[in-house]
């Protein structure tokens, strides 16, 4: 018995669930033996138990005296004229003297003749005695036996012959569209219909407890066999005999499955078997590539595609032709070859047909080399498809086998760097490797291009040192004028200063005239003049000049993220985000995941740097959605680590911050690596760990000096080595690192460094000069992008003045902060809101003594010049009045805000109000 059989014959013997079933067929035996005939017809998918419950039936007529004659369609009988027919009536003693059908044919007998010969003598046996004809795989049988079989429906009329029948046909149609033998023109009288569903769990739980223990689990089973009873039954003998409960029901049921399906394969005709194989290939049921394809068959197509249905090896909706491990099992008894040449061909036919691109593709994908040009461009094309969909791995599938075809050394050699550089984006460990290989193409004007996008991809995950020497192997191939200025300008940012390399014909960047250079150059220049922190003006002169849209469109990615932080340096954030964004769209379009992942975080530090907390999260999101969780190389893994610890300290989420912290890898003293050790110095900072926050803030400053980064713009870590010594009792250090920071910042000149080093030295520095240096950073940032800084510097003037007593400007300070903090969902900044308007509320009014005091205490010469400015007199006027500059003047009002500690002219006239009428 094949498994086939013995899977269902075991699920016969329970017939679980089949009771309405064959109490309906069990009637139809009943009225036979009164005399009444009819038909039925039995639907279920293979396994569901339709052979035995014809067993059963054919078993009950028997017991009840009735003749029953039996047959099977089967797939090896189907192309036999007259195949079921002789099995059902074999055994007719009517019969008997019938010469045998093939020789009765082969004598030329006339087969309407002969029909009506084989019809005339059943019907007489069932006058005699009421006949039951079981015929199981209707759906295989011939056309000759369908033929007979419909010819006696038309001539049985009232004679007690019962008809049933059996096959998969659809489970959820009724009428005549559920009978496949209304195809073969079978009129069907009182006919009933049988539909045998799945077992339902309960059935399975049945099932399951009746087997010894130890038992496998109920829903388990029940998941992976669907309810098939055959199906079932197999897998429970199975796991009875396996190692115990703990075998895995899933294998054991794919075991299955996968010995029913070849051994039906084995089982079938050959012409069957190389179609099921050859559908397994190119997954269409599209009889139209099919009839080309197949080997010649013993049947019409749609009759062995519906055979095949039947059986359960192939489907019928088009969108899925095969299960899916149907197709890898039969593909596995394919071989290689067979499997490769159907495909080819299927491919050819494609092409012909102007089929869809992606479909020839894919059939190009496992078939043998075409050695036809568009067999080339129709995997590239799918190639790129994959890399800007951000499929890398299915990318270097369709470029590993494009270069299976026959093509010039040029295209050749640019598929192989295309393939490198795809294969170095979805593997961390082997990336730098295939980068620094793909470099290694043969030369070419054709290739040179993209073996400078191999070295801008290095400098992007860290390999600065790889990249200067790849550039230098480069530079001797390098013929065209912009691929040697591109090549410059990686070089500039490879080697960090501009000073170029004379023996590799790469000039330094001092040698060249500005307005020459081309926008890679240009945007180059801007970052090298942002690192050394020489002008914020020139820095953004430069960049703008880089961004220009006049200019051609820069295609390399380093020149462009570098001119993206320039422009977030000089406070150009809109800018900035402006070229995050094209950086993003092109990466994506081209799969280059690592410039997507730089690209979205350094877009979400500006929007952590903005307060817009929640659009960083989202960015950051992306960003490792982008690539694959353990996949990213040290800049990236760095970058994200980065924004994860600034987006929990900015909503004052320590244990989310720290997290990101215990999660981080240090990146290498490269790009990210410090902003890591900063924002790592900054939690300890937080965490009061002063000690700890002190040696990364250290650390930091070493590598930002190790790589040439002087801007206190880019990451502010002597200020907060400043804070940290403080607070450790090192005034020297404190004062020392602030007086630094405060020149560097000043060379920069944006509203961002020069205010947040105030607000550095507002922390680190004495009491007395701390509401001056805090009044100086609420001043700077308040026109800066950065947001969350300015509520941070405001928070911490008006706490500042409230210990210095001077009170009167703190209402308004929170009234500010308390707008923004709301704003930007800053839930530390509400909580100190509340605690220094309490600390506000608590302290008692300035007096009336404390003003006269203060005013007695001013020279001659300040009192006039208080007296002139509570008369409203500008600062311009004032210098003229007195003779001197405005600057003159400036510097003697800020002399007197000190002494009388207040921050400007508003707070000096709410301190001398009581003194209005006196003054």
């Amino acid at each position: 018995m094949s498994a086939v059989r013995r899977l269902e014959a075991d699920g016969a013997d329970e017939l679980v669930e089949r009771e309405t079933e064959l109490r309906l067929l069990s009637r139809l035996v009943g009225d036979l033996e009164l005399g009444h005939g009819g038909s039925a017809l039995v639907l279920g998918p293979a396994g569901s138990g339709r052979t035995a419950l014809l067993d059963q039936v054919a078993s009950l007529a028997t017991e009840r005296g009735l003749q029953v004659f039996t047959a099977r369609g089967s797939a090896t009988e189907a192309e036999l004229p007259y195949g079921l027919l002789s099995q059902l009536l074999a055994s007719i003693p009517e019969l008997a003297d019938v010469p045998w059908l093939h020789a009765a044919l082969s004598d030329g007998t006339d087969v309407q003749v002969l029909h009506e010969l084989l019809c005339q003598r059943l019907l007489e046996s069932a006058r005699r005695r009421p006949v039951l004809l079981v015929v199981d795989d209707l759906i295989l049988a011939d056309e000759q036996s369908e033929a007979w079989l419909a010819a006696l429906q038309r001539r049985r009329g009232s004679d007690p012959v019962l008809l049933i029948a059996a096959h998969s046909g659809p489970q959820d149609a009724d009428g005549d569209g559920a009978d496949p033998l209304c195809l073969g023109g079978l009129p069907w009288e009182n006919r009933h219909v049988v539909r045998l569903r799945p077992l339902s769990e309960a059935a399975v739980r049945r099932l399951v407890h009746a087997v010894p223990a130890p038992r496998p689990p109920v829903a388990e089973v029940y998941a992976a066999t669907r309810g098939n009873p055959a199906l079932l039954a197999e897998v429970l003998a199975r796991s009875a005999a396996g190692p115990g409960p703990g075998a895995e029901i899933t294998a054991i049921t794919a075991d299955v499955r996968r010995d029913t399906v070849l051994d039906l394969l084995a089982r079938l005709p050959s012409d069957l078997a190389a179609l099921v194989r050859t559908i397994a290939a190119i997954g269409t049921l599209d009889e139209a590539y099919l009839r080309p394809l197949a080997a010649p068959l013993g049947m019409p197509l749609n009759r062995a595609l519906r055979v095949l249905a039947d059986s359960g090896l192939i489907g019928t909706d088009p969108a899925e032709p095969m299960n899916p491990q149907v197709a890898t099992w039969v593909l596995a008894a394919t071989g290689a070859e067979e499997r490769a040449g159907t495909r080819r061909r299927a491919a050819e036919l494609g092409h012909r047909r102007a089929a869809p691109e992606e479909d020839v593709a894919g059939l190009l994908l496992g078939s043998q080399p075409v050695g036809e040009a568009w067999a080339l461009e129709t995997l590239h094309a799918a190639a790129l498809r994959r890399r800007e969909a951000g499929d890398h791995t299915e990318a270097a599938r369709y470029y590993r086998r494009a270069l299976a075809e026959p093509a010039p050394p040029g295209t050749s050699a640019r598929l192989r760097l295309e393939l490198e550089t795809v294969e170095a984006s979805s593997c961390p460990f082997t990336g730098g490797l295939r980068l620094a290989r793909a470099t290694r193409v043969s030369d070419g004007d054709d290739t040179v291009r993209t073996r400078l996008s191999a070295v801008d991809l290095m400098m992007q995950r860290g390999a600065r040192d790889d990249a200067l020497r790849e550039l230098a192997v480069l530079s001797e191939a390098v013929a065209d004028d912009r691929d040697r200025a591109d090549l410059t300008a990686l070089h500039w940012l490879a080697e960090g200063t501009g000073a170029g390399a004379v023996l590799l014909g790469i000039p330094a960047l001092t040698d060249l005239d500005p307005t020459s250079l081309t926008p890679e150059q240009t945007a180059a220049a801007s970052w090298l003049a942002t690192t050394a922190c020489r002008d914020g003006r020139v820095a953004r002169r430069l960049a703008r000049r880089a961004a220009d849209p006049s200019n051609e469109p820069m295609t390399l990615y380093s020149p462009r993220l570098a001119l993206a932080i320039t422009f977030t340096q000089t406070d150009d954030v809109l800018e900035a985000l402006s070229v995050y964004e094209e950086v993003i769209a092109d990466a994506s379009a081209a799969g280059a995941g690592v410039p997507v992942a730089l690209g979205l975080t350094g877009q979400a530090w500006i929007h952590l740097q903005r307060g817009r907390v929640q659009a960083a999260e989202e960015a950051l999101a992306k960003a490792t959605a982008s690539g694959p969780p353990d996949g990213w190389p040290p800049t990236v893994t760095a970058s994200l680590s980065t924004i994860a610890i600034a987006a929990g300290l900015t909503r004052g989420d320590l244990e989310a911050a720290q997290r990101a912290v215990d999660a981080a890898v240090d990146g290498g003293p490269l790009y990210s690596t410090p902003y890591l050790l900063f924002m790592r110095g900054l939690l300890e900072l937080d965490l009061k760990r002063h000690r700890r926050a002190l040696g990364l803030f250290q650390e930091c400053g070493r590598r930002m000096n190790a790589i040439g980064w002087q801007n206190p713009g880019l990451v502010p870590w002597r200020s907060h080595v400043a804070i940290a010594a403080q607070a450790l009792g090192d005034e020297h250090t404190a004062a020392a690192m602030i007086s630094e920071e405060w020149r560097l910042a000043q060379d920069w000149g944006t509203r961002t460094a020069i205010g947040r080093t105030h607000l550095g030295a507002g922390v680190a520095v004495r009491s007395e000069d701390a509401v001056f240096r805090l009044t100086q950073a609420v001043n700077a940032l308040q026109q800066s992008p950065a947001r969350v800084l300015y509520v941070e510097a405001v928070l911490l003037l008006a706490a500042a003045q409230i210990n210095r007593g001077q009170t009167s400007g703190v209402p308004r300070l929170l009234r500010e902060a308390e707008r923004l903090a709301t704003a930007y969902q800053l839930a530390w900044a509400t909580s100190r809101i509340a605690d220094l308007g309490k600390r506000l509320s608590d302290r008692p009014r300035r007096s009336y003594r404390t003003a006269s005091r203060r005013w007695r205490a001013l020279s001659p010469a300040a009192t006039d010049l208080v007296r002139r400015v509570l008369a409203n007199a500008s600062n311009a006027e004032l210098a003229e009045e007195l003779g001197v500059s405005k600057r003159a003047v400036e510097l003697r009002l800020t002399a007197i805000y000190r002494q009388l500690e207040v921050t400007g002219r508003a707070e000096l006239r709410e301190l001398f109000d009581a003194l209005d009428k006196e003054l």
